[in-house]
């Protein structure tokens, strides 16, 4: 993680959770042509425009105070991450527990490398997630998986 980001997350974490937010994630990185500071928030219930408002009328003074970027400008933005976000917190693990989600792996288990599969079980502290595919349970390791995400049905 970069220099920015630990310490926007030391600083505004606290904030964020006293009204009721999680922070999902952070990320400082160029969008056409100017460097961009976005946290993605989420709580129960989802997250509005006014959630998203709150927050960054919170945070900004915080992040005035404590100049994150040595004095570079930069854009703040407060987002919802959305439905599809890749599943990267405990709590997101928690909520799509027996859901369909989309495993994309850098390295292939068995033949698969990109599937759709049942998440069925966790366990962040030894880096596995369990899912099921063909009515079989895969072990997967958190380090091999590039990308894990709902699976969205229309």
């Amino acid at each position: 993680m970069s220099k920015v980001i630990d310490l926007v997350e030391s600083n505004i974490t606290k904030a964020v959770e006293d009204l009721g937010y999680e922070i999902v994630e952070i990320t400082y990185k160029k969008y056409l042509g100017d460097m961009n500071l976005t946290i993605f928030i989420d709580k129960d219930g989802g997250v509005d425009l006014n959630g998203c408002e709150l927050v960054h009328k919170t945070i900004d003074p915080i992040l005035d105070e404590i100049d994150p970027t040595n004095g570079e400008k930069y854009i703040l933005n407060v987002s919802s991450p959305g439905i599809d976000r890749p599943l990267k917190t405990e709590r997101d693990y928690k909520r799509n527990m027996d859901t369909e989600v989309n495993v994309s792996l850098f390295e292939k288990v068995g033949d698969l490398k990109k599937f759709v599969a049942i998440l069925r079980g966790y366990d962040l502290q030894k880096g596995i997630i369990t899912v099921e595919y063909k009515e079989n349970d895969i072990d997967l390791e958190i380090k091999n998986i590039a990308l894990i995400k709902p699976e969205i049905k229309f």
